[in-house]
């Protein structure tokens, strides 16, 4: 097959990491202004392969690949190396275009040469989807089936193993839904119920009965009769709290 090149000038407008907005999804402080440079969109194998197991490697989403990958790097004599690494400045939660650090092998005595690049891809990955519509508060055991969608950054898909260890639905669910992380919640009490606090301590384990109260997501809090604040796993209608 060869490699396909499309040069294109790309003015790298890049004051440094104080003046990046997130709008406009500039590369990390290491990409330095220069003038304009030539930037290339390559389509290398041995390339797309490096980039793409880097960027998998990086990803947050249980079982995703990485699909139509494209790569932009500079025309230079680094830029035209084949990487020997391939850094990824942040986790890799969904489709995206995210700037990515190529190390190339070392020249003589110097050091490793180091340039940045743009890979644009979309993460897929089987994620649980609403087989029915789901009403809030509804258990969602044996209403989600497995489905292979795009993950788009900010809405990570739930946890099937939670799903059908009792949690309920956040918000109301249409048929075919991906069910995100935010959508779900926990099993366990709800704020203001009474629930039976179990505190462990070694061997040790001293039963109460306390409130539950509000707290993060997916987690289970209770407030005890003292008025301390504890967090602990729900299992078999008690709160369970490890002690220090």
């Amino acid at each position: 097959m060869g490699r396909a090149r499309f040069g294109f000038v790309a003015a790298l407008a890049l004051a440094g990491a104080a003046e990046a907005s997130a709008a406009s999804a500039s590369p990390p402080a290491p990409l330095r202004p220069t003038a304009a440079v030539v930037v290339e969109t390559e389509a290398d194998p041995a390339l797309i392969a490096a980039v793409g197991a880097a960027l998998g490697a990086a990803s947050t989403v249980p079982d995703a690949r990485i699909e139509g990958l494209s790569v932009d790097r500079p025309r230079n004599a680094c830029g035209a190396a084949l990487p020997e690494r391939v850094e990824i400045p942040r986790a890799v939660d969904g489709s995206a275009r995210l700037a990515v650090k190529l190390i190339g092998p070392a020249r003589g005595t110097a050091p490793p040469c180091e340039t940045w690049g743009w890979a644009r891809f979309r993460l897929r990955a089987p994620v649980p989807v609403a087989v029915r519509a789901v009403r809030v508060g509804e258990s969602l055991a044996g209403a989600t089936r497995f489905d292979q969608r795009e993950i788009k950054v900010g809405h990570p898909p739930a946890d099937l193993a939670s799903l059908e260890a009792g949690a309920t639905a956040d918000r109301a669910l249409a048929p075919g839904q991906l069910v995100e992380t935010d959508m779900v919640r926990a099993p366990g009490p709800r704020p203001g119920d009474p629930v039976k606090v179990v505190l462990v301590a070694g061997g040790l384990a001293i039963e109460q009965t306390g409130r539950a109260v509000p707290c993060a997501r997916n987690h289970n809090c209770a407030v005890l009769p003292s008025g301390k604040h504890v967090d602990g796993a729900f299992a078999d209608g008690r709160l369970l709290v490890q002690m220090p």
